[in-house]
């Protein structure tokens, strides 16, 4: 970047074309906003914490921003009065609604930052909600933040080491040059795919997503209100909802996938489309052809991944027919080799490359969205990354990460459901236990029918590993110890 350029103020920021279309896509039934749940077992101090946050966000100038309109463009203005705040129920609810099917606070980006987090004191412990609007940031960039607030808590409340021997806290705080830059993806491009896309593939591909409109999940006539294996009940008025694997659960399905040479995601993805297809032949009209999930793909570098709270990410969109969604070994495969021919060819460039020309027509761009309410199914992105990276700063103890006085039980999360799009999901592995979060779009479903949904899912993940495993047990059956003798000698 030339010198001078160097040298502008920073804000007001244009929006990149993803951000635009976060905004553009909002509708107040549905607002594009994801959580984080952090499970304490010990309370906070609230004040601390308080403190942590504003002194973190003065490193993510996104998270003190507002939006205002420039003509047919939106920019971000910063406001160092707008800093986020650490809410409880008593000074704005965690989310509105009846308690059976709690919708999630809207955020007016115009008057206020794109970032609330929430303390709910509970019994045994206390719950810590971080609230984002995904044009503000997705959360691999809000991770910096929570790390950074966290450390700044663990510090103030008998840690004063944390994090200073982490390689991570030592670098700086990324400067305007990178956040001006944060969708140029250039460095991501430098090498030419391994499969790289023909004119034919594209014109597939177009036509495919905006012509072969994948079925919406319906409602059952009545909600189970209550199932075995869910972790809460359905009225308790929270945001996401939760299944977890037990440790030695966790352990057999990653060994599983691991026998198999497929990924954790690429389970979770295929598993997804025989849920769908049971659910419709369940509780839908017989007329659903075709499913479709929606998968996040980060295109951060190195050096980005401590860029401030925003987005760097483009999504990969993987379809099956109903007739597809049977075997489940086949489906696994399938899914798993799609995901590899996708990074390869980087067709989810693509759809970055389509969201730039569209920026550059406003009124068609919002057309386009007001058009395309049924993109995808689902939603299924890997939420692991947080506890992952959390992992490098504060000790672990008895499976559970000491952070100050305070001890961390599991940090889950979910992607905001879209209209069309009747649950989103998050998958992630905290210290070893597969975590399964949803959302739901809180005008066709509500909490108990996700639950339900829940439950028919992982059951499939169950079913798929007894398949595993009965497929071993009869190789080894088959394996006689005298063929084995006769082998080795």
């Amino acid at each position: 970047m030339p010198a001078q350029d160097a040298a502008k103020p920073l804000f007001p920021l244009p929006l990149t074309p993803l951000e635009t279309f976060f905004v553009l896509d909002e509708r107040q039934s549905c607002p594009i906003v994801s959580y984080i749940e952090m499970q304490f077992s010990t309370p906070l101090q609230l004040p601390v914490l308080q403190t942590a946050l504003e002194e973190t966000a003065q490193d993510h100038p996104l998270l003190s921003c507002k939006l205002v309109r420039e003509g047919a463009r939106l920019f971000w203005n910063f406001d160092p009065d707008l800093t986020p705040r650490v809410l409880t129920n008593d000074d704005l609810p965690l989310t509105t609604g009846p308690a059976d099917n709690p919708r999630p606070q809207p955020f007016d980006l115009f008057q206020e930052p794109g970032c609330r987090f929430w303390y709910v004191p509970e019994e045994a412990g206390s719950r810590l909600y971080v609230q984002v609007h995904h044009a503000c940031s997705d959360g691999v960039g809000v991770r910096q933040v929570i790390l950074g607030t966290f450390t700044r808590y663990a510090r103030a409340t008998g840690d004063p080491d944390c994090g200073k021997t982490s390689r991570k806290s030592s670098r700086s705080a990324p400067n305007a040059e990178r956040l001006r830059d944060r969708y140029d993806f250039t460095e991501l491009l430098s090498k030419p795919p391994k499969r790289p896309l023909t004119t034919w593939d594209r014109i597939r591909n177009a036509y495919y997503f905006h012509f072969q409109r994948p079925a919406v999940l319906s409602k059952p006539p009545i909600a189970v209100k209550e199932r075995d294996g869910v972790s809460n009940e359905a009225s308790s008025g929270e945001p996401l909802r939760h299944i977890l694997f037990s440790k030695d659960e966790s352990t057999t399905i990653e060994k599983a996938c691991s026998d198999a040479s497929i990924r954790v995601n690429d389970l979770a993805i295929a598993m997804l489309f025989q849920t769908f297809e049971q659910w419709e032949q369940t509780h839908g009209d017989g007329k659903a052809v075709r499913y479709r999930v929606m998968m996040p793909v980060d295109l951060r570098s190195r050096k980005d991944l401590d860029l401030p709270a925003t987005n760097r990410l483009s999504f990969a969109f993987l379809g099956r027919r109903k007739d597809q969604c049977d075997d489940a070994n086949g489906l696994v495969q399938g899914v798993a080799d799609e995901i590899l021919a996708i990074k390869d060819s980087r067709v989810h460039m693509d759809f970055l490359d389509g969201m730039s020309a569209a920026i550059q027509h406003p009124r068609f761009m919002r057309w386009v969205i007001d058009h395309s309410r049924q993109m995808t199914t689902s939603v299924v992105t890997y939420t692991g990354d947080l506890s992952r990276g959390m992992r490098k700063f504060f000790p672990e103890v008895d499976g559970q990460l000491q952070i100050g006085d305070a001890t961390l039980r599991n940090a889950l999360g979910s992607p905001p459901a879209r209209e069309g799009t009747n649950v989103s999901l998050g998958i992630c592995i905290n210290w070893g236990q597969i975590c399964i979060s949803a959302s739901w779009n809180r005008e066709a479903w509500d909490a108990a029918t996700t639950d339900q949904f829940l439950e028919a899912y992982t059951n499939n993940w169950r079913r798929w590993l007894q398949q595993r495993e009965d497929i071993s047990s009869s190789s080894h059956e088959k394996t006689r110890p005298s063929e084995l003798l006769g082998r080795v000698t």
